[in-house]
């Protein structure tokens, strides 16, 4: 082996062993942040939210924000300010949240965190450019993350609350009446597009979509994923309709699969069909024909975080509900006593069950 044949294998091992060094780094802090939140989770799950009304927590975080910019090390900060770190922050933790916030009776909780997803979206959506901004403004490039990832703490905080404060100043008053408008022309014609179009055309659509580069199924992807669920996530809102928990439930297991697709791009991404795959996953969590997003929240989301219990209390009381609004009022008393017989009477032959089974 020649000494130019030497020197570059010895160079190509130790490039290797740094990019391994960096990658282990990278997942040191991610564990780190999950392991922050992990224990910071019940903590903000206790603090009221604020509406952004207070001016001082704004100005607390903006500084402790730019001190973090300047002052903690650059190797530290390369994996903390990073796409994985935003993911992490911006998507776990407020699925964790809206599972907790469906599987509970209170409703307020609900749209709080439906208002999150709709303003979290928006901004999602509206930096997917970023990437091609950043090749030519070199310093959006070098601190983008920065921005994203604050950015993003800054809407989930309960402290700065800056997603309901967004909603309440734009949102609400000025996006709301047009989506409104928007969202009765758009429905029933979806289903109906599906409806109509027959098998050959749906043949011409995809493969038209397969001919699209990588980066425009991509943004196919997400664009079917957010535009009209923010659309209707906002009109269920200002119309206080209880779609509000369904949409809910739509973000939680879209952004789970928004996490698998930017995770699994990386190394399948190339492939002619895997954002096809992605496309009718999405599809399927929110068309009316379907409702996916329940499914999956129900049968993964639901167990994996512990609330099946909690969410069997919350389906009971809905059951209550639709009772109360479907039997007149004067028989509310011996419908109720009779409904709770059967239940108790399932308890009791359940437990000599038990009895006869010890004996």
């Amino acid at each position: 082996m020649s000494d130019d044949e030497a020197s570059e294998e010895s160079s190509t091992t130790t490039t290797t062993t740094i990019t391994t060094e960096d990658d282990l780094a990278k997942w040191v802090v991610y564990l780190v942040v999950i392991a922050v939140f992990a224990v910071t989770i019940p903590i903000l799950s206790k603090v009221p939210r604020s509406r952004g009304k207070n001016l001082a927590y704004h100005g607390i975080f903006f500084v402790i924000a730019l001190l973090a910019c300047i002052f903690v090390p650059d190797e530290i900060q390369e994996s903390l300010f990073s796409e994985g770190s935003v993911l992490m922050v911006g998507t776990l933790i407020p699925v964790y949240e809206s599972v907790i916030a469906v599987c509970t009776i209170g409703e307020s909780d609900d749209v709080e965190w439906l208002q999150f997803w709709v303003v979290n979206a928006s901004f999602t959506y509206a930096t997917e450019f970023m990437d091609i901004i950043a090749d030519n403004v070199p310093f959006a490039a070098d601190h983008w993350y920065q921005f994203e990832f604050f950015t993003t703490l800054w809407f989930l905080l309960p402290w700065t609350d800056g997603s309901t404060l967004l909603y309440d100043v734009v949102t609400e008053p000025f996006l709301s009446p047009v989506l409104t408008r928007i969202k009765k022309a758009m429905d029933g014609k979806i289903e109906m597009l599906l409806a109509v179009v027959n098998s050959g055309y749906m043949w011409i659509l995809w493969s038209t979509f397969l001919t699209l580069p990588e980066e425009a199924r991509r943004f196919v992807v997400i664009a079917v994923g957010t535009v009209y669920p923010i659309i209707a996530s906002t009109v269920s809102i200002a119309a206080k309709t209880e779609e509000e928990t369904f949409w809910l439930t739509y973000w939680s297991t879209f952004s789970v699969l928004f996490i698998l697709m930017d995770y699994l791009e990386t190394w399948v991404g190339s492939i002619r069909g895997f954002y096809s795959i992605c496309l009718c996953a999405t599809v399927y969590l929110f068309l009316p024909m379907f409702r996916g997003a329940d499914v999956v929240f129900r049968r993964v989301l639901v167990p994996v975080t512990g609330q099946y219990e909690n969410m069997l209390i919350r389906d009971t009381e809905l059951v209550r509900r639709q009772m109360e609004r479907n039997i007149p009022a004067n028989l509310h008393r011996a419908v109720f006593g009779k409904a709770a017989n059967v239940f108790l009477a399932e308890k009791m032959m359940k437990k000599e069950e038990n009895v006869k089974k010890q004996d």
